[in-house]
């Protein structure tokens, strides 16, 4: 094997680093929702398109989608 040196980062950086590891893993279910919620908005709009669902339906979507983004604390601006 070879003999590289390796400096491992100080106190500071470590709990930095893991401090946004943590952000990171938190971030990680909200966005999955989004994601989902966004794939159901899409999979109504092409039904929309296609004459599979109608006026009433988009209602029912619009208001599904706003109340889960709601929920999530996610504003449209």
């Amino acid at each position: 094997m070879l003999n590289i040196p390796i400096t491992l980062p100080n106190e500071t950086t470590r709990q930095k680093i893991a401090e946004k590891v943590r952000e990171s893993r938190k971030a990680r279910e909200p966005s999955k929702q989004l994601l989902e919620i966004a794939k159901t908005g899409v999979e109504w709009a092409i039904l929309l398109q296609r004459g599979y669902a109608n006026e009433t339906d988009e209602a029912t979507a619009t208001t599904w989608i706003n109340e889960q983004l709601e929920a999530l604390g996610v504003e449209l601006t």
